[in-house]
């Protein structure tokens, strides 16, 4: 009777978890989306050997390209344009599965800390349906894009459970055991890292289950080989280490490189306040947050610009040295502390990342609520227990709920994000574009005005958006486009903002400013090419301006120089799309012969 009234409560979190989310399942495909999507089209579709090939193995989001977690969006489309609800179903599918998975690895290590059987199904089902139902990791699940961290976490949670599972059968036959273990860690960890990088993570944080849990237990556990703890445990750590060491000592270790506008000393100093934020998020759920638009984050330049940078290191130090000095003691406290900044060892300290993104805390989320949920089964009675897991679950399950409504419609994203974060140049520039495509052209410019004077430094995606604005609306003058363009032709191209330079060009040659001409935007694109830092002709940089400048010259009439400038676009990224952009794009203005070739 027990079993079933336990299975029924799973099945409930699930239908509840499927509820939550469910107004969210028809929101669109925003930002990066596109950016790994479109391929799917790129050659008419995967529909062979060397389609499939191409789309699965091209990927250059990362050094490993991510082949597995782009095979899975084969799942739901093979051709682009798609609809984006099989994506975002599958995603959902996705973390319902990892909510299961992360309750086999819960009720391993319960049961390895000597919990009673229906202590360990309780505790798993409350802490598991905590991580399931908060809204923090919406933004994870919604966004088709970020299936890649979903999927590191599942063949995460599938090699701790296997893991776990071989340490268990240790006590009985050792040789079983040892062998489970190591295609646990051997296995899974390539799977999980080329679905993203963190996956190598894994031996890591198996390590952390080693020193905190395991540990608590060695008077009754059998120890570890030492000679497999360092092969499987403790090398792959090491190369980690080391990695991240030799970052420290990269040329341009304090200089800003763009797109980024902070240096890799800024990010790091910036990362403890990132993380305090990322807790006060999980612990103080939110009905919404920024969404996908994460460039809100005001960078630390010092140790004390702002103070909360060193008050935030002077806080993770004392939960690490205390979740160390209790590990046996407080095991699922050192678990839950100790896990979740190892879980952000790559993504949150030197490697040139962004510098806020939710799913970063998809993974390393997963115990922070299980010793608080065990410490109240413990001390309260039943009754309390079911009931402040009933109310805490509807809490975070409403929250939810209401956060994928905003995720049904990319108007309601835009809005929502542009008030909750007014630092957010990509929010408010968003807002800005559909303000005025609603006819609201005025309140547009306010909000880019507003976001202009916010934001610290120039930041082109603002200005060249109230450019074309101010084009479309035939009040640009050539005094304003020059003084934007020589702000933006003296810093290195930001390759992110090719579309909106692409708006603003195609507005310029048709006419709808104007005082600024062809023979003007010419001037400009061949300006950005006097900074060093553009003239990488093998750079996405280089092969965006390039592009624009071919634009530029086949709309001022120069055939030869448009082609030379397509060209070397091409040469420096080619693609085949891009090219019939290019062809597409002579032959509207006359140049047949161009265009073929």
């Amino acid at each position: 009777m027990q079993r079933l009234t336990v299975l029924g409560a799973w099945s409930a979190l699930m239908l509840a978890c499927v509820l939550a989310y469910l107004p969210g399942l028809s929101g669109p495909f925003v930002l990066d989306d596109f950016g790994v999507l479109t391929f799917l089209g790129d050659r008419g579709g995967v529909t062979d050997w060397a389609t499939f090939r191409a789309f699965v193995f091209g990927g250059n989001a990362s050094p490993t390209g991510r082949p597995l977690s782009l095979v899975t969006f084969l799942v739901d489309a093979n051709n682009w344009p798609a609809e984006s609800f099989p994506f975002k179903r599958t995603n959902l599918v996705i973390h319902l599965m990892n909510g299961a998975l992360l309750g086999v690895v819960v009720g391993q290590i319960l049961r390895f800390s000597q919990y009673d059987r229906q202590a360990v199904r309780w505790i798993s089902l409350v802490a598991v349906g905590c991580w399931l139902l908060h809204p923090f990791l919406v933004s994870t699940t919604l966004y088709v894009v970020q299936r890649m961290a979903q999927l590191t976490t599942l063949f995460c949670f599938a090699g701790m459970a296997v893991y776990l599972s071989g340490r268990a059968r240790m006590a009985d036959n050792k040789t079983q055991g040892y062998l489970l273990m190591s295609l646990a860690v051997a296995v899974f960890t390539f799977l999980a890292m080329i679905a993203k990088e963190n996956g190598v993570l894994l031996p890591l944080l198996i390590g952390v289950v080693e020193i905190t849990v395991l540990a608590a237990q060695r008077h009754r556990l059998p120890g570890l080989n030492k000679l497999w703890a360092t092969v499987f445990l403790a090398l792959p750590v090491g190369v980690i280490g080391l990695y991240l060491g030799a970052q420290f000592f990269k040329d341009g270790f304090f200089e800003i490189v763009v797109p980024r506008d902070y240096s890799l000393y800024e990010r790091l100093l910036t990362q403890p306040r990132v993380l305090v934020e990322y807790l006060n998020h999980w612990f103080v759920p939110k009905l919404y947050t920024t969404g996908v638009y994460q460039d809100h984050f005001i960078k630390s330049t010092g140790i004390l610009s702002p103070v909360s940078t060193v008050l935030s290191m002077l806080l993770h130090l004392a939960f690490i040295v205390i979740a160390i000095a209790k590990r046996r003691a407080w095991p699922l406290f050192a678990l839950a502390v100790l896990f979740y900044y190892g879980s952000h060892l790559l993504e949150s300290t030197v490697i040139n990342l962004e510098l806020y993104f939710e799913h970063r805390n998809y993974f390393g989320a997963c115990f922070l609520f299980l010793p608080l949920v065990a410490l109240l089964y413990r001390k309260a009675r039943t009754r309390t227990f079911v009931a402040a897991a009933i109310v805490f679950g509807l809490i975070l399950g409403s929250f939810t709920h209401y956060s994928a409504t905003v995720w049904q419609s990319l108007p309601g994203m835009v809005e929502a994000s542009a008030r909750k974060a007014p630092t957010s140049a990509r929010a408010q520039a968003q807002y800005a574009t559909q303000l005025f495509n609603a006819g609201r052209a005025d309140e547009a410019v306010q909000v880019l005005d507003r976001a202009i004077d916010t934001i610290p430094d120039d930041n082109p995606l603002l200005l060249v958006n109230r450019l074309i604005i101010l084009c479309v609306q035939n009040e640009l003058d050539l005094e304003e486009f020059e003084r934007v363009a020589a702000i933006a032709s003296d810093m290195r191209f930001d390759g992110r903002l090719i579309n909106v330079y692409s708006v603003f060009a195609s507005r310029v040659v048709e006419q709808n400013c104007p005082a600024v001409s062809a023979a003007n935007l010419r001037l400009l694109f061949a300006a950005m090419l006097n900074v060093p830092d553009n003239q990488d002709q093998s750079s996405l940089e280089y092969s965006h301006i390039m592009y624009l400048l071919g634009f530029a010259e086949t709309h001022y009439g120069n055939a030869s120089q448009a082609v030379a400038a397509f060209e070397a676009s091409l040469e420096s990224r080619p693609g085949a799309s891009h090219a019939m952009i290019m062809a597409a794009q002579m032959a509207n203005v006359g140049f047949f012969d161009e265009a073929l070739k």
